[in-house]
């Protein structure tokens, strides 16, 4: 699914924010700036739309998973990209969180060989108890790819003072997490304080 179809399914079903890493898009479910904070997984049906909404993201096996485990891994989540960008470490117990969560489900890397040559793949075994457990170990994978990867240094938090949605820049003159909503908004103020 492409970003842009992502974004409008997620905006339709109340989400402002996706198609971003698996790991920032979970923990944009929840609005920070707000008191008290905004929980866009306020239930289980909402939880289920999020999840739904990442399918084609998660291995074939994945089961949608309950609504607590979804938002203790993404407090932990928010908790670790919050301290990315303000450059300070991050707490311990959140980042013990998310590799426990990696942990708890059994992967088999196999070499395959594809028409370009050699490549890795990954497959994820779930545990016959929890099946769901695969979903989360896979967006706490997401995490940790997308911190050790290339683009961490890009993440960005929303610039529309009324917003605290984070986002990768792959531009580094984008300053908003959605152009249709934060920088039409912002855009539509400054506009407003100009001319009043």
């Amino acid at each position: 699914m492409a970003a842009t179809s992502r974004l409008e399914r997620a905006q339709h079903t109340g989400f402002p924010v996706a198609g971003e890493p698996l790991a920032v898009d979970l923990a944009d479910t929840i609005i920070t700036v707000t008191t008290p904070a905004t929980d866009l997984l306020a239930d289980e049906t909402a939880c289920r739309l999020w999840w739904d909404l990442q399918q084609d993201r998660l291995p074939d096996a994945a089961l949608p998973p309950p609504m607590g485990p979804t938002v203790e891994l993404r407090q932990a989540i928010r908790e670790i990209l919050d301290a990315q960008i303000a450059g300070t470490p991050p707490n311990d117990s959140s980042v013990s969180y998310v590799n426990r969560v990696a942990a708890d489900v059994p992967r088999t890397r196999k070499l395959v060989r594809v028409p370009t040559g050699w490549a890795s793949d990954i497959e994820y075994h779930a545990p016959t108890d929890q099946p769901y457990q695969l979903a989360v170990a896979f967006v706490a994978d997401s995490l940790i790819d997308f911190l050790v990867g290339p683009t961490s240094e890009r993440l960005r938090r929303c610039e529309n003072p009324s917003c605290s949605m984070l986002f990768v820049a792959q531009d580094a003159r984008r300053k908003f997490c959605t152009q249709n909503i934060c920088a039409n908004r912002t855009r539509a103020a400054r506009h407003y304080h100009r001319h009043h």
